[in-house]
C-alpha cells in the first residue's frame, strides 16, 4: 500500500537544500544584533547549516524557532508549508519502518497540530499500533489509548467521506471494509477492558460493514459462549426445586431466558463462522462440536437443522442477521 507521508519523504531534505542561502547584508556592523533583517538571516543560516548537515535533530527546532520569530520571514511559507510537513513525512517513514510506534505518535501528534484532520497520519497509526502491537504475539497494549483514540478519529473522517491519501489508486478504496476493519479494532479494545457488552456491539457493527470477515462471527460466538457459560451458573445455583417449579419464579425465569438467548447468539455466529470456514481446523471442529450440542439442547427435534443452518449461510453469502430460538429446555 503506497502512503503518502512516504511519497514526500525523499524529497523532504534534497528540496531545503536548494534553497538559496542569502543573508541579509547591513552596513552597520555593530549593530547587527539590533538588526531584525540580520537576525532574521542569522536564524535562517542557523536552521540552514544544520540541515545541510542532515542533523534534523538541531533543524527541526531551528526552523520552529524561526518561525515563531518570524512568521512572515522571507523563508516562513517554505518553511511552515513545505519543509516542516515534509521532514515530518520522512520522520513518519523512517520510524514505520522500525516499526517504533512511541516514536509515530510522537511525530504524528507534531503533525496534527497543524492539520487536525489530517487522515494519512491518523489511520496509519490507527491501523500500525493495531498491526505492531495490539495483534502482536502475545499482544502489547501499551499504547492501546493511542489506538483507540486514532482509530475513533478515523473512523469520524472516513465516514464523513474522507479517503486516506495513502490510497493512491482510488478504484481499490472500500470505505466498509475499510471502516469494518476499524470497528473491529475498537472490538479487540473493548474487550481488552473486559467490555464485553461494548464489544459484541462493535463485533456487530463491523459485521454489518463487511460480512466476509470472519474473525467478527469467531468472536462474536465466543463472547456470547462466555457469556452462556456464565449464565448457565446463575441459573443452576438456583435450588432443584425452584428450577423445576411451574410456574417459575420471575427471576429463575428471567436466568433460564438470559442463557438460552446466548445460546441462540453462539449458534447463529458460530454457524456463520463454520459456513464461511472452507476447510477444517482444529478451532472449527471444536466450534462444530460446542454449537451442535446447543442446536441439539435448543432445538431437540430438529436434528438436522443445524447443518440446514450452516448450508443455509454458506449458499446465501454473509448476512448480519439474528437467528432467536423460543425452546423451554433448561441447561
Amino acid at each position: 500500500m503506497r502512503r503518502s507521508v512516504m511519497m514526500l519523504a525523499a524529497l523532504a531534505l534534497m528540496t531545503a537544500l536548494h534553497v538559496p542561502f542569502t543573508p541579509a547584508q547591513t552596513d552597520q556592523p555593530a549593530a547587527a544584533a539590533q538588526d531584525p533583517k540580520q537576525a532574521e538571516a542569522d536564524a535562517y543560516k542557523a536552521w540552514y547549516d544544520a540541515n545541510a548537515a542532515k542533523d534534523l535533530s538541531k533543524a527541526i527546532p531551528l526552523a520552529k524557532e524561526y518561525l515563531a520569530k518570524f512568521p512572515n520571514g522571507q523563508y516562513a511559507a517554505y518553511l511552515r508549508d513545505k519543509w516542516l510537513p515534509q521532514t515530518q513525512g520522512f520522520l513518519f517513514s523512517e520510524a514505520r519502518k522500525a516499526k517504533n510506534i512511541g516514536e509515530m505518535i510522537t511525530i504524528g501528534r507534531q503533525a496534527l497540530e497543524k492539520d487536525p484532520e489530517n487522515l494519512d497520519y491518523i489511520y496509519l497509526l490507527a491501523v500500525d499500533i493495531r498491526s505492531n502491537e495490539i495483534s502482536a504475539n502475545p499482544p502489547n497494549y501499551a499504547h492501546a489509548n493511542e489506538a483507540a483514540e486514532f482509530t475513533e478519529r478515523a473512523i469520524r473522517l472516513i465516514e464523513g467521506g474522507k479517503v486516506p491519501g495513502v490510497f493512491a489508486d482510488k478504484s481499490k478504496w472500500n470505505q466498509n471494509a475499510q471502516l469494518a476493519y476499524l470497528y473491529q479494532s475498537l472490538a479487540i479494545l473493548a474487550e481488552q477492558k473486559k467490555d464485553t457488552n461494548k464489544a459484541i456491539e462493535l463485533y456487530a457493527k463491523s459485521a454489518s460493514l463487511d460480512g466476509t470477515n470472519i474473525v467478527n462471527y469467531f468472536s462474536c460466538g465466543r463472547l456470547h459462549h462466555e457469556k452462556y457459560l456464565t449464565a448457565v451458573q446463575k441459573y443452576q445455583a438456583f435450588p432443584e426445586a425452584d428450577r423445576t417449579a411451574d410456574p417459575a419464579k420471575p427471576e429463575v425465569k428471567a436466568a433460564l431466558d438470559e442463557a438460552n438467548m446466548h445460546a441462540d447468539k453462539v449458534i447463529d455466529c458460530w454457524a456463520r463462522f463454520v459456513a464461511m470456514t472452507p476447510t477444517k481446523t482444529t478451532t472449527r471442529d471444536q466450534v462444530e462440536k460446542v454449537i451442535t450440542g446447543l442446536y441439539n439442547y435448543r432445538h431437540p427435534d430438529s436434528p438436522d437443522g443445524l447443518q440446514k443452518l450452516i448450508e443455509q449461510y454458506r449458499t446465501s453469502g454473509p448476512s448480519t442477521s439474528s437467528t432467536t430460538g423460543s425452546a423451554s429446555t433448561k441447561p
